[in-house]
């Protein structure tokens, strides 16, 4: 696929490492999320991108994990092509919110929960779970993203010694 079937949007997230647009696939007429990475930038890693894309194939099909779509690369930029969850972050929810009442709390807490013992269940670890990482839809059920700094361990490894993650 050609980012020619896509139009970028407004931006509505940035990182470390890239920004993320909205985007329209012009075919279908999904809204969808677009993660770009810019080659020319010294901390870009390719090899970090394509592991990025590896961890979300793998989990592929959990219902709190962001839906990968596909990658697609231009000259300039490497791009993930991902579910948009309208809702916005956790973060963005709590800061409008001031505060959420307990049930809300124990709605969300429970899915990341259930979506945590999922992927260790397949031997990854996120090791970046932050407020702005969660995604959360209009009916307050959340997605994980952002694998940026995830790792595949081996079936008997008890610690990861490097650091990462936001501090």
């Amino acid at each position: 696929t050609s980012i020619k079937f896509y139009k970028i949007g407004r931006r509505i997230g940035h990182g470390g490492f890239g920004k993320v647009n909205l985007g329209l696939h012009v075919l279908s007429g999904h809204i969808v999320a677009i993660k770009s990475f810019n080659k020319s930038k010294e901390h870009y890693s390719e090899s970090k991108v394509q592991y990025e894309i590896q961890l979300m194939k793998k989990l592929r099909g959990y219902k709190n994990i962001v839906k990968f779509f596909e990658d697609v690369h231009t000259d300039k930029y490497y791009c993930i092509i991902m579910e948009n969850i309208s809702g916005g972050n956790l973060l963005s929810l709590i800061n409008k919110r001031t505060k959420l009442s307990e049930k809300t709390t124990r709605h969300i807490f429970k899915q990341l929960i259930d979506v945590l013992k999922y992927i260790h269940s397949k031997n990854i670890v996120h090791r970046d779970i932050k407020p702005d990482n969660i995604l959360i839809d209009l009916n307050n059920t959340i997605r994980l993203c952002d694998f940026g700094v995830g790792k595949e361990i081996k079936q008997n490894t008890s610690h990861i010694y490097d650091p990462c993650g936001t501090p």
